[in-house]
């Protein structure tokens, strides 16, 4: 205790000596802003625009980039979204209706299958069908890409810790900005079109899907990541045939955010020209006599939300339920109790 005593009064002292320097410093700048009247405005001579840069980048991107922009928007147009939005919009709504039932039973269960279709028949009977087979193409696209990029990221970010310390400042600098401000960098590279609402909801996206991933893997146990490396594991193993399978759960959250996010910057993305849906809603808000029509394509917005996550969600829980009772029988089989586990080496 006697050791103690010094260090402590040390640090005191030099706490009370911050606050001090701290209350002067305050007291000395309150006293030069009244006094000087000139110091109300921030100095110009050390003030920092990015205005001036950041248009010159806007317009060289316009007058020598346009070509090698055009064709990426063109070409992505052509071969993904077109077939696909084409598949959805020309097929009969029964049709559609019946493939996301069945395809839902087989993924997910009857439940989640039956849910969704009873969501897209509300949909239907909203009167906005074609627009919302439009904004369903957009979502599925942007939403693959999504957690494509963050579940790469996240993988990398978990097994590298200097990628995952200088990933972590963008990540929160993107998850800071408002919604609006992705659409200015869309804007600038691919002008008033469908894929700039698409990359502006990848880029709104990724940064949860990514922290989601990365907490997911870091979470997995050092007990299961030890058993699997004492039975031979290689690093490549341990992530695809470990770590992902029992961080299921945060990849599961990762998927429902990521789509919950591609969804919000729907109604974003219709001021440049994604049209669909998210032009319903910004013409119920600016025009009284579309008020009804834009809010039913708020619903119908919602009620799509409800269709990709039942669906994915449902596929997650019905694999993760048929992993554990393929455990249960091969525990039962090797005569091990439930609660006992098993590692085998690939």
């Amino acid at each position: 205790m006697d050791a103690r005593r010094p260090v402590d009064e040390v640090a005191d002292r030099r706490r009370r000596r911050m606050r001090i320097a701290a209350v002067a410093i305050a007291g000395i700048a309150v006293v030069v802003g009244v006094v000087a009247v000139d110091a109300k405005p921030f100095p110009s001579a050390i003030s920092v625009s990015f205005e001036d840069p950041i248009n010159a980048i806007s317009d060289w991107i316009k007058t020598n980039a346009f070509a090698v922009t055009d064709f990426l928007k063109n070409t992505f147009s052509e071969f993904i979204l077109n077939p696909l939005q084409t598949v959805l919009t020309t097929s009969p709504w029964w049709l559609v209706v019946g493939l996301v039932f069945l395809g839902g039973a087989l993924v997910s269960g009857w439940r989640a299958a039956a849910t969704a279709a009873i969501c897209l028949l509300l949909m239907a009977g909203l009167g906005l069908w074609q627009h919302g087979m439009e904004t369903l193409a957009s979502v599925i696209v942007a939403t693959a890409v999504t957690l494509l990029i963050g579940l790469w990221l996240g993988i990398l970010s978990a097994r590298n810790r200097r990628f995952s310390s200088g990933l972590r400042p963008i990540l929160d600098l993107a998850q800071t900005m408002p919604s609006f401000v992705y659409l200015l960098p869309a804007v600038a590279l691919f002008g008033a079109s469908r894929l700039t609402a698409i990359v502006a909801a990848i880029i709104y996206g990724i940064p949860p899907v990514v922290r989601l991933v990365e907490a997911g893997i870091h979470g997995v146990p050092t007990t299961i990541l030890e058993a699997a490396e004492s039975s031979g594991a290689t690093r490549s193993q341990l992530l695809w045939k470990v770590q992902l399978p029992v961080a299921r759960p945060a990849l599961l959250l990762a998927a429902n955010q990521g789509i919950v996010l591609v969804l919000a910057m729907v109604v974003v993305g219709g001021l440049v020209g994604a049209g669909a849906l998210g032009y319903d809603v910004i013409a119920g808000f600016a025009q009284t006599e579309d008020f009804g029509k834009g809010l039913a394509a708020g619903i119908s917005i919602v009620l799509l939300g409800i269709v990709l996550d039942r669906i994915t969600q449902g596929a997650g829980t019905r694999r993760q339920a048929v992993l554990d009772e393929e455990t249960n029988d091969d525990q039962a089989h090797a005569g091990v109790l439930p609660g006992e586990l098993i590692v085998h080496s690939a």
